[in-house]
């Protein structure tokens, strides 16, 4: 900001000293508006980058604002007049308009083409900067030290003459517009973007000091005087605006992308002066001398010409800045290109985050969840990151968040930019997390399945083949004691079958309620444990249940039965496998939630063992209904099996998923 307030401040000197200062003529007076729009305009890009990085590029573009500016500033003060009277140093700051300008003006030309480039240079490029700026020192070296060449002598002669100095920079320019013309021919796609425009850019500043490089007999024959500073004020206002392409295209050095108004500003104001003096110049060459008429046209024309040549340049600007989310509904539509080619659930956030960036010309983004998770992320981590929520179907799923490139903060038009496409993420995210509690719980019905036919062959594997087995087995023996005549030990045989039959018939049915028992369905959870409790309770294992009624009111059917689910597996592995005495059944409201919790007095789970098939299925149910499951030891030793639901829960399959 201080260098870009430095040379508006020597700009607007220069031009405040006019009334004061002897009226200039033909080509004085366009070399003096191009050392004014050189201070205006590259001031303004000096600003944009500096406020970004203190790139090599940038302290070039500023020596050029501020030595074209004390040039301006030279030429109308040593020109001002009071009462007739010159100012106090007018002789003393009159050199610096020959001076001032010309290290800024030929590091434009010799050097800087090869820094516009990202990452290091290569040995040509570093050949050319330090050469270039030996030259620029040297050039500048000679105008102080030989201000009049044509008394000097010798070599003082050769190097304060000005087709001298003015040959070195047409031909070490001409070596750095080759050598952007060769990157731009021959480089990538990604770094060739903009080269043409600086190819362009450099070739005309070089070529406009071309005539300054002849001698002055030859430059007089063949080139109007006019023609020089007019052609050199073109390319000053193009030069600036080629190095802003080539910046913004390949988003070198983190450049802000607030640069859009004050690109236009500046093409603005450098068109302006040079389409004025252009309609000035051709105006006063065709209407009779001393009318005036040229300054009324031009300003007539430019009037009319203001509104719409803004609205032209915005709109292209804002192309080249802010890229395809410049065209209206242009990231909306390469987001649905790319989730039409998703193939997976997982892969759809990361399908729309990667349009999401392009069109924001960001460095990268993110989806986190409520729960601090990061659901996904693409490209880089940058600057300050840009966040907004996620809200779809009224229900808050997360934060995006989009970081430019790194030193860079986005600004408040990207802002108001990633308002619409964040709903589309959103819908997105929520899209996404439906799909992957969908498969979740398809994964979880099949695993369920796969559980329970575990659990059928277990049963019938483990209790009723052998209770079948050794039934048929007696059955054989009571018919050979029945052959032999022994009908006493046939009967007690019998009686000790249909004993082991009806213990077998329970089993059958204590499977059946095990996966859902009609009382459940009919009387509601409070009576299906109860009487799960009554089943289960003998001489060997007194099972209790204590039930709150409100609890089991409070639950929705499925959390019903996955509660009973644990609550069977539970008992049935006390009076089984415990060894237990006890065991008690207990459902209660634990705040906002139901909790279960099955406690028994047996030997307790080994730790080092591995959970079987049951103690896994009770931590999937509870997963299921949204809640949480704890399986350990008990405060007196046995084995606590406790699982917390939310209650009022309308679907508790999705409980799971998140």
């Amino acid at each position: 900001m201080v260098v870009a307030a430095t040379s508006w401040l020597l700009a607007a000197l220069a031009v405040l000293s006019l009334p004061w200062a002897e009226l200039y003529e033909g080509g004085e007076a366009l070399f003096f508006v191009v050392d004014v729009v050189v201070a205006v305009v590259y001031g303004l890009l000096a600003w944009v980058l500096l406020a970004r990085r203190a790139v090599a590029v940038a302290w070039w573009v500023a020596l050029a604002a501020v030595g074209d500016g004390i040039a301006a500033f030279a030429a109308g003060y040593s020109r001002a007049t009071v009462q007739g009277l010159p100012l106090p140093g007018a002789d003393a700051v009159a050199s610096l308009t020959s001076v001032a300008w010309v290290p800024g003006t030929a590091g434009l030309i010799v050097v800087v083409p090869w820094l516009v480039r990202d990452g290091a240079l290569s040995r040509p490029a570093r050949a050319g900067v330090w050469t270039g700026t030996a030259a620029c020192v040297a050039i500048t070296a000679a105008r102080v030290l030989v201000p009049d060449a044509e008394a000097a002598t010798g070599i003082a002669a050769v190097a304060g003459s000005l087709p001298v100095q003015m040959g070195t920079i047409v031909v070490l320019g001409a070596l750095a517009t080759a050598d952007a013309a060769r990157r731009w021919l021959r480089g990538t796609p990604a770094t060739r973007r903009g080269l043409g425009w600086l190819t362009l850019g450099s070739g005309l500043m070089a070529l406009s000091f071309v005539p300054l490089a002849l001698p002055l007999p030859l430059a007089m024959a063949l080139v109007d005087p006019g023609i020089v500073p007019a052609v050199q004020l073109a390319a000053q206002a193009f030069f600036p605006a080629a190095i802003l392409v080539v910046v913004l295209r390949q988003q070198l050095w983190g450049i802000d992308l607030v640069v859009s108004r004050t690109l236009v500003w500046g093409l603005l104001t450098a068109g302006s002066v040079v389409a004025y003096l252009l309609i000035v110049f051709v105006a006063t060459a065709v209407l009779p001398v001393g009318t005036g008429a040229g300054g009324v046209l031009a300003a007539a024309v430019l009037a009319g010409l203001a509104v719409p040549a803004r609205a032209w340049l915005q709109r292209r600007v804002d192309l080249l800045v802010r890229g395809p989310s410049a065209a209206p509904g242009a990231g909306a539509e390469r987001i649905g290109l790319r989730l039409g080619s998703a193939a997976a659930p997982a892969e759809l956030v990361h399908s729309v985050l990667e349009p999401v960036v392009e069109a924001l010309r960001g460095e990268g983004a993110e989806v986190r969840l409520d729960d601090g998770r990061q659901l996904a992320a693409v490209g880089a981590v940058g600057g300050p990151p840009l966040t907004v929520g996620l809200a779809a179907a009224g229900e808050h799923v997360g934060e995006l968040a989009v970081w430019g490139a790194p030193g860079e903060r986005l600004d408040a038009r990207t802002e108001r930019d990633l308002q619409p496409l964040a709903g589309v993420v959103a819908a997105v995210v929520r899209l996404a997390l439906l799909t992957a509690e969908l498969e979740a719980a398809r994964a979880r019905t099949l695993a369920a399945r796969a559980e329970e036919r575990r659990l059928l062959r277990r049963e019938v594997h483990d209790h009723l083949g052998p209770v079948l087995t050794g039934v048929t087995l007696g059955l054989q023996g009571a018919r050979n004691l029945l052959a032999a005549g022994d009908a006493d030990t046939a009967g007690r045989l019998l009686d000790g079958l249909a004993g082991e039959v009806e213990r077998g018939v329970q089993n059958v049915r204590s499977l059946a309620r095990a996966f859902l028992p009609p009382l459940l369905e009919e009387r509601g959870l409070a009576s299906a444990l109860e009487d799960m409790a009554a089943r289960f309770d003998s001489a060997d294992l007194a099972v209790r249940a204590e039930v709150d009624p409100a609890a089991a009111a409070a639950l929705p059917a499925p959390a019903a039965v996955g509660l009973y689910s644990v609550a069977a597996e539970a008992v049935t592995n006390a009076h089984r496998h415990a060894r237990a005495a006890r065991c008690v059944v207990r459902l209660e409201q634990a705040g906002d939630g139901v909790r279960l919790q099955v406690t028994d007095d047996g030997v307790g789970i080994d730790p080092d063992g591995r959970p079987g098939v049951g103690l896994r299925a009770v931590r999937e149910r509870a997963a299921d209904l949204g809640g949480v499951a704890r399986i350990g030891p008990g405060p007196e030793g046995g084995t606590v099996v406790e699982v917390t639901v939310p209650a009022h829960r309308e679907a508790a399959v999705l409980g799971g998923a998140g």
